[in-house]
């Protein structure tokens, strides 16, 4: 399978990876424990994520460990490159959510059709999720 991990799944890896077990938040030791037994599946990043998490240690106090763990997280996480194709699938699909009275955050509606081109499995604790169209993109929350 492949999977497709938004920015909070990447900051759960991010944040527990190197944390002693007992210091882990419970969203992070799920998370930790999927992103550990997936191995036979592929599990990605996107360039979306990149950029949030890029602002986030940014406007923290403590940058340069964000810095840090982000760099140790890009060596584990492969990135997707957002495609024209994928633009174009974002432009299409916010245009018909909007015509049915359903709204969704850019960045989260293009974390969605970078999974739909590449096919994978969105791994996602976000609500917003449930208002793409039927059947856009399978979703999972590893942080339960």
């Amino acid at each position: 399978m492949l999977y497709l991990l938004d920015t909070n799944h990447c900051s759960y890896i991010m944040n527990g990876i190197n944390k002693n077990p007992q210091y882990r938040k419970p969203h992070e030791t799920k998370t930790l424990a999927k992103f550990h037994s997936a191995t036979s599946d592929i599990l990605y990043m996107c360039e979306v994520s990149i950029s949030e998490i890029i602002y986030g240690a940014e406007t923290a106090p403590n940058v340069t460990s964000i810095y840090q763990r982000f760099n140790q997280l890009k060596t584990l996480l492969p990135c997707l490159t957002v495609t024209s194709d994928c633009w174009e699938l974002h432009g299409k699909t916010k245009g018909e959510m909007a015509n049915s009275g359903k709204k969704m955050e850019d960045f989260d509606l293009m974390i969605a059709c970078i999974a739909k081109k590449y096919g994978c499995i969105v791994v996602t604790n976000d609500g917003n999720f449930s208002n793409l169209p039927s059947g856009f993109v399978n979703v999972e929350n590893w942080a339960v």
